[in-house]
Order: structure tokens, then sequence, then C-alpha cells
């Protein structure tokens, strides 16, 4: 869990498909008002790996929500040798 200052954001329980290729992470983002629970999404394509909002969950997409985001892609990044970022739309909060 990771806290802010009117709130707190947590990464859940994770499903992988069978195939290995595909994961869902339950996330909630606490900004103050109700709370924003969502499905952080990633993909495993041939030669790249995508960290998206799963499209069945649709956030408001708040600083809470983009910080889980990038959270998750910055751990693809750091378990993943070799592995850069490609285009995005996070980078102010990648750092």
């Amino acid at each position: 869990m990771h806290t802010l200052p009117n709130g707190a954001l947590k990464l859940m329980d994770a499903y992988i498909n069978q195939s290995g290729c595909s994961m869902l992470i339950e996330a909630i983002a606490a900004e103050g008002g109700p709370p924003n629970r969502f499905f952080v999404q990633i993909l495993q394509h041939a030669q790249k790996t995508t960290v998206k909002l799963y499209p069945g969950s649709d956030p408001e997409k708040t600083p809470g929500v983009k910080k889980l985001l990038a959270l998750v892609a910055r751990q693809v990044l750091a378990n993943c040798p070799g592995t850069s970022y490609g285009s995005t739309n996070l980078k102010d909060y990648l750092l």
C-alpha cells in the first residue's frame, strides 16, 4: 500500500490467464472521495509488454489511478532485464 496526502493506493489480488500472457491486478485508489476500484492489465506480446487499465473497468483517471499504473509498469521494468518504456501518457508518474 502507498499513502497519499489525502488517501491511499493499494494493489490487491492478481489473476493470470492459463497461457501466462495476460494478467489482471485488482487495484484501489482512495483519494479523499469514493474509492476508485479497477483492474490493471498486463499483456505480453511477441516483442512488447503493455500495462494499461483493463477496458472492463473504466475508473476516473485520477492522479492515484495513474500512479498505480506507473507503479506496476516500474515493477515490470525492474523484473524484466532489457525492457524499456515505449510510448506512454504516464511520463510524469514514472519518475
